[in-house]
């Protein structure tokens, strides 16, 4: 049987990796050729890199490579013990190095699909169905539910938390990716809507979380609690995501403890905002102030770390706690009205 790397394939590839790869993926035949790219001026051309790796069966990198701008990876693609192909990946080397296994398992996993067995696709379906109903199950799990989680092998009644991968373009490849890194029989992992979610079992090093959240470019992850109910633990995740992205932008994970008091400001009814403390979070002739602001509520009123981390002088942060007591009646020097200015904040970046 003749075996090659079909175009259709290849652009099944690019378009799987793109999300782990963001800076640039192409997909070069046998003979070197680009046959699918994100990067459309690279079609057609050949690739040196890649006809390296192909001829030497080896994963290799390249700073200068002809034609291409930056730093350049080449792997292998097999289909049994044929070489078929390369794929080429554009960023930094050692981050796409430890990416590597599992670049060639979505690439491979691809090309293998057309000879799998499908026998099986029955179970599979009602599989994901089940994982789906359980995230969404708010009520007590009844005894039938309990026993068909124990017919496929998932035990509902331990505790597990719920992981929010929020932000990812194609949730199939990614869940391919978060699958090549997860081991062993403490996860379990299913879309929903625009997002994957992770069940862990409570016992389940956080570092996981770190490793999954390398794989990806600029995407948002949200850590619940351990719950005995499923569904508790997701909303709590959620909660977490909503505050965190309103109130630290910046951060790509965001873990319940840091955000469960916040999201529980959020909720409180009729608390006005003055208009002086309202001037100081919207005007923009206010931001070093409002950047003040923050640095010392973050800091717990610590003067020293603050004026540090702002690299201000002692009597610049004495001007600034001045202004901001002028502008909105109180004076962040008190815990009392520090804590009331907190509030406040926290009202205000969630009602946007």
């Amino acid at each position: 049987m003749s075996i090659y790397l079909s175009v259709a394939q290849a652009q099944n590839i690019v378009f799987e990796l793109m999300e782990i790869i963001p800076k640039g993926v192409s997909v070069a035949d046998e003979n070197g050729y680009i046959i699918a790219s994100s990067n459309a001026m690279s079609m057609g051309k050949v690739s040196s890199l890649a006809k390296e790796c192909i001829d030497q069966s080896n994963m290799m990198q390249s700073y200068n490579e002809r034609h291409y701008e930056g730093k350049r990876t080449a792997t292998p693609l097999f289909f049994r013990d044929i070489c078929v192909g390369a794929i080429l990946m554009t960023g930094d080397p050692e981050r796409i190095k430890r990416l590597t296994s599992i670049v060639k398992a979505v690439g491979e996993s691809v090309i293998y699909q057309p000879y799998l067995n499908r026998s099986d696709e029955p179970s599979y379906v009602m599989y994901f169905e089940f994982l789906t109903e359980w995230l969404n199950q708010s009520e007590e799990y009844t005894l039938p539910f309990i026993r068909r989680g124990i017919r496929i092998g998932i035990d509902v009644t331990q505790p597990y938390y719920a992981v929010v991968l929020d932000g990812i373009w194609n949730t199939v490849s990614a869940q391919k990716a978060v699958e090549r890194i997860l081991k062993g029989p403490n996860y379990y992992l299913c879309r929903n809507n625009s997002c994957l979610v992770l069940f862990l079992r409570e016992d389940t090093d956080e570092a996981v979380i770190r490793q999954v959240a390398a794989l990806f470019y600029d995407i948002k992850i949200a850590v619940g609690s351990v719950e005995t109910n499923l569904n508790r633990s997701f909303v709590i995740a959620q909660n977490a995501l909503y505050a965190g992205r309103r109130l630290h932008p910046q951060k790509n994970i965001y873990h319940y403890r840091d955000y469960e008091f916040a999201y529980a400001i959020s909720r409180i009814q009729g608390l006005k905002i003055e208009e002086g403390v309202l001037e100081l979070f919207e005007q923009p002739q206010h931001g070093d102030l409002l950047q003040t602001l923050e640095m010392y509520i973050q800091e717990s009123g610590n003067s020293a770390e603050v004026i540090r981390k702002l690299y201000i002088h002692r009597n610049t942060l004495k001007y600034r706690l001045d202004r901001i007591q002028e502008l909105t009646g109180q004076n962040p020097r008190s815990f009392q009205d520090l804590f009331y200015l907190y509030v406040l904040y926290v009202l205000y970046k969630l009602s946007r």
